[in-house]
């Protein structure tokens, strides 16, 4: 059993409960699904269940409470969370008074499939009411019953990062912040709009705040994260026709003492723009990595995602990019077998990682989701075996550039912030480097959080080996 990190901090929204000692002694099993903001808010329910007493365990048939927070942008992550529900079912079968909850984005889609299929869960909390889960939680241990919380909120006001217990997370020298929830786009394939409704940006100050009181607890790194994070700020000032707020936030945010890098995602290029690329190149502290999802390399399969501009148009997005910020490294997402996806189609997402070169690219078969315009639209008529074997060529084509460019480091030297021991090797600590490279060398577990000069002697795809030549710290 692991106890979950220690706060003290007030809570100025009433939905969620002052500190106090509810739950002292009882245990909660979580489990997290699905993307960055996903971790981000699980680390937001878990600092609010340590105010209120609760520790945390690794083994369910400990826990007084299994809490799930779900992902739903693919079939496959829900398939894992009805899974762990029936494991679930089994242990509260032997412990009644256990609770189960549900919270996130398929809870939000498919509530009344949980309250049916699962009669066993008591709590069920959609994207914008998660953040009651200790409050709810002691209302059921006091009066049982079943708490269901799925309406949306857009009010920026009901934000669910309001008060955020900056100790509770996973990693003591880096953080996520999340600085805009929902998405205002209408990609045909992505549910995100349903379940996590329209873009409401968080007020600049407050951000601004959040990253001090991160950076005051040993924070040297933050990645800012929004489904679509360069239109940060639109809804705020709704009569400029673009406000180019995250560069204002990334500027203002590298005033911070202390803070040493900064990252963001999610970058959809239909909303970049040259002078963004020009700003961002122009702050030190922002590292040199953008995340752009080209989703295909085919103008026609673009058209049909409704993903708004063309192979050519990410071609100048990228050009900007490599203009302005020295050093800049692209990863990548690439969805295979969409909607009428032709060989042809798809010759062209393998051109496309070919031209460009990205550092890494993740790659997702098309998995048609209920609510989503391809639902209701256009038919998953790409046979599952073609799917998987286009997954499996356009990682290939994928890991051949990303060898070739990391063997083209072997001898150069990086600065990696060191996050901890290796998890494949405990005679090494990993890091990663200016553009998000993994990196592992020789070390030992008092270096985390330090900022290390390390000479990359072996290469892979996907990570690379090297000797430590400095450490900050010492001489």
């Amino acid at each position: 059993m692991t106890s979950l990190p220690k706060g003290s901090a007030v809570h100025p929204d009433p939905t969620i409960h002052a500190p106090g000692a509810e739950g002292e002694g009882r245990k909660v099993y979580f489990v997290s699904f699905g993307c960055q903001m996903n971790v981000l808010d699980s680390e937001l329910v878990l600092g609010d269940l340590d105010r209120n007493g609760y520790s945390r365990t690794d083994v369910m048939k400990d826990a007084d409470v299994v809490l799930i927070n779900t992902c739903s942008i693919r079939e496959h992550a829900e398939d894992k969370v009805w899974s762990l529900l029936g494991r679930a079912r089994q242990v509260k079968s032997t412990r009644p008074d256990m609770k189960i909850g549900v919270m996130g984005c398929m809870a939000q889609r498919v509530k009344d499939a949980i309250i049916h299929r699962a009669p066993h869960v008591d709590l069920v909390l959609g994207t914008s009411g998660f953040r009651s889960a200790a409050r709810d939680l002691e209302d059921l241990f006091a009066g049982g019953g079943r708490v269901v919380r799925v309406d949306r909120r857009p009010d920026p006001e009901f934000l669910p990062d309001a008060d955020r217990e900056v100790t509770a997370r996973p990693d003591a020298f880096r953080a996520y912040v999340t600085v805009m929830r929902g998405c205002n786009h209408d990609c045909t394939y992505c549910i995100v709009p349903h379940t996590r409704g329209k873009e409401v940006s968080r007020p600049l100050e407050e951000l601004l705040d959040e990253v001090r009181r991160l950076v005051d607890d040993g924070v040297r790194e933050v990645t800012f994260l929004g489904q679509n994070i360069n239109t940060y700020g639109k809804d705020l000032h709704p009569q400029r026709k673009h406000t180019g707020e995250i560069c204002t936030l990334l500027e203002r945010s590298a005033e911070i003492d202390g803070l040493d890098r900064i990252r963001f995602l999610t970058s959809n290029p239909f909303d970049m723009t040259e002078d963004m690329m020009r700003r961002f190149g122009q702050v030190p502290k922002v590292m040199p990595w953008l995340h752009i999802p080209a989703q295909s390399g085919s103008d026609s399969v673009l058209r049909r995602m409704r993903r708004h501009y063309t192979v050519a148009q990410y071609h100048e997005v990228v050009g900007w990019a490599r203009k302005h910020i020295p050093r800049v490294e692209i990863t990548c997402d690439f969805i295979v077998g969409f909607s009428g996806e032709t060989d042809e189609e798809f010759e062209g997402s393998k051109q496309l990682v070919r031209d460009i070169g990205f550092m890494q690219t993740y790659v997702f078969k098309y998995s048609l989701r209920p609510n989503t315009i391809s639902a209701r639209q256009l038919p998953d008529d790409v046979p599952e075996d073609v799917k998987r074997r286009r997954n499996i060529e356009l990682l290939a084509v994928q890991d051949e550039i990303a060898m070739a460019r990391n063997e083209g480091l072997i001898g150069t030297q990086v600065e990696i912030l060191i996050e901890g021991i290796s998890k494949s090797d405990a005679t090494r600590v990993t890091g990663r480097d200016h553009s998000n490279r993994l990196i592992h060398c020789p070390g030992e577990a008092s270096m985390a959080g330090r900022m290390a000069t390390v000479e990359i002697e072996e290469a892979g795809a996907h990570s690379m080996i090297g000797r430590m030549v400095a450490l900050e710290g010492t001489h």
